[in-house]
């Protein structure tokens, strides 16, 4: 029997989503007509100009994420492939949206609306990551089956994010939660990561191949030490008749198996040759990438924040449901210091793919000691906006690329109704 919760707000947080979802129709075309189904004016700006996004641009989008999100309804909506985000944690820290003490209800009524509009903007076959530790881990799975639906929940990836040590009074907290929905659950496909061994790269004709020399095996079973366990070329229609021979003449005939010469008696083994970008095995649900720090510190932007998310990790997360989707659009509405942007460059570099990042950031200000050196601020009081940090690391990432990606920088106009204003994010990285 499915589970659901029930807190004090609920009813008005989930008529609050519907009410933004109602609020504006989907449009093939994207004009100036089409994209303003929202209220009076425009929904995004560039130089105090009106912009519509474009679905094949890289966005990063200065505002509140909940009229951000709103917003991209009329020129995204069901094209998302891939939702990452890191939410707030709800640990009274630096939460700008908790106005009523530290609960959970707040918590929940907060991410409601944002996560419905989330669902709405996913493919069919999209997925949503959301990255927590244990706080509110529990709230945000059964919030997220009630948003998603049960059936449509594919489990919980475990971030390995530290190793021993610690003063913790109970045990050393190492790890973090991924939990994992679809939009539509028998949609979504296997999450895939680049194959290891026994398979071996070696460039072959200038290009990077994954080789594997032990795809036919002449029998089941342990082997004599010495003794070969692959099966020959020469030897399969003996040993496995004629329709297996047909099977892999064909193989070799199309160029997924080459012969290779193989031991003292000349014969030749069977061979799989795969691009090392389209090889791929199944996804471990433990992920082991220790800390993000070395990802700012090697863009000159360490010493700001003090847990960001490793790129290695939202990489592998975004390419796991796009690794045959290079052209996949990739949302993150807590984008703090925009490692997700970072993870889909380096998704790009791995497979030369031309995946695409819309991140969302409010411009609150960056206390920290270092910002004021390393980000331009308004003056020489202020401190400067995480969003300006944003755009420096998605600047800075670009630049190590050739060519390096450009993208559109724009503000969220102003809140013309939506509700929940100022209650954007902590500092996520």
């Amino acid at each position: 029997m499915p589970t659901a919760l029930d807190w004090t707000g609920k009813e008005a947080a989930f008529a609050l989503g519907r009410r933004l979802i109602a609020s504006t129709t989907s449009s093939t075309s994207v004009d100036e007509e089409s994209a303003g189904h929202l209220g009076e004016g425009p929904h995004f700006l560039r130089r105090g100009e009106a912009h519509i996004p474009a679905p094949d641009e890289n966005l990063l989008l200065v505002g509140d994420n909940l009229p951000a999100l709103t917003g991209l309804l009329a020129t995204h909506r069901g094209r998302v492939k891939v939702v990452y985000i890191d939410p707030p944690y709800n640990t009274g820290n630096a939460l700008a949206y908790k106005d009523h003490g530290h609960d959970h209800a707040s918590w929940l009524n907060f991410m409601t609306p944002r996560l419905m509009l989330a669902r709405e903007l996913m493919r069919d076959d999209g997925v949503i990551f959301i990255h927590l530790d244990d706080g509110e881990s529990a709230w945000a799975q059964l919030l997220g089956h009630e948003i998603f639906g049960e059936d449509n929940s594919l489990g919980t990836l475990i971030h390995q994010r530290a190793k021993g040590g610690g003063n913790s009074p109970s045990f050393v907290r190492g790890h973090d939660y991924v939990h994992v929905w679809a939009k539509v659950g028998d949609r979504a496909g296997a999450f895939l990561t680049e194959k290891k061994a026994p398979a071996k790269l070696e460039v072959i004709d200038g290009r990077r191949m994954l080789v594997e020399t032990d795809v036919l095996r002449a029998g089941f079973g342990r082997y004599a030490r010495g003794q070969e366990r692959r099966l020959m070329y020469e030897d399969i229609l003996e040993v496995k008749g004629a329709k297996k021979l047909a099977e892999v003449d064909a193989k070799l005939a199309s160029g997924e198996y080459v012969l290779r010469r193989w031991g003292a008696q000349g014969k030749h083994a069977v061979v799989r040759v795969t691009p090392a970008e389209k090889a791929s095995s199944k996804l471990y649900s433990i992920i082991k990438a220790l800390g993000g720090q070395n990802d700012l510190e090697d863009l000159g932007l360490g010493g700001i924040f003090s847990y960001p998310k490793p790129v290695e990790l939202v990489k592998t997360l975004v390419a796991s449901q796009t690794f045959f989707d290079p052209e996949a659009i990739v949302l993150d509405f807590f984008a703090g210091s925009g490692t997700t942007a970072q993870a889909v460059m380096a998704a790009n570099r791995r497979d030369e793919g031309a995946r695409k990042f819309i991140l969302i950031q409010t411009p609150e200000p960056l206390r920290s000691k270092n910002a004021r050196s390393l980000v331009e601020a308004d003056s020489e009081t202020d401190f400067p906006e995480i969003s300006r940090l944003t755009a420096e690391r998605i600047r800075r990432a670009g630049q190590r690329l050739e060519p390096g990606p450009t993208f559109t920088e724009a503000t969220v106009a102003e809140d013309r109704g939506h509700g929940g204003r100022g209650m954007n994010s902590r500092l996520n990285p």
